[in-house]
């Protein structure tokens, strides 16, 4: 049995700067940014861009996966089986 497949992680930690810019550069406002990565509310998201938060790096590497921008990796739909 082989290992299950993990996110890559091994991303920078971002600045409270890169995660607002991320985030503006995605579209989504703060709350729906907050709901992207399965944050109960905005609050924690907010906590993020000031600096008063640490993200998580899974969760920061799914952020830029979801959103197009993760440098060295992109999301794609599996080919339906035949």
């Amino acid at each position: 049995m082989s290992a299950a497949p993990t996110l890559p992680t091994d991303l920078p930690a971002p600045t409270p700067a890169g995660i607002r810019t991320a985030r503006e550069a995605s579209g989504l406002s703060g709350e729906a940014a907050a709901q992207l990565v399965g944050l109960g509310s905005r609050k924690r998201w907010s906590e993020y861009e000031t600096g008063a938060a640490t993200i998580d790096p899974i969760r920061w590497a799914f952020f830029l996966l979801h959103t197009g921008q993760h440098p060295a990796y992109r999301l794609a739909r599996r080919r339906a089986a035949a």
